[in-house]
């Protein structure tokens, strides 16, 4: 995959339709995209998408994309 906005944010969406939405900060290098999420609770965490499409997001940020989606 070559990281764009575009591919990067629908690899997001992919692995959880809120985590295209609620992101702070994106960018990438040779190897992968770095993506920051603020939480709620004053959290920072990154989630990296990687070449092959695959999506590695921290426990804390999915539970709160849950909550927002049940919302």
């Amino acid at each position: 995959m070559e990281f764009n906005y575009e591919t990067v944010n629908d690899a997001l969406y992919n692995r959880h339709p809120e985590l295209s939405s609620y992101w702070g900060s994106l960018g990438w290098n040779e190897e992968k995209a770095i993506v920051t999420y603020d939480l709620e609770d004053g959290s920072e965490h990154e989630a990296f998408v990687y070449k092959d499409g695959t999506v590695e997001v921290p426990d804390a940020v999915i539970k709160e994309m849950d909550e927002i989606a049940s919302l």
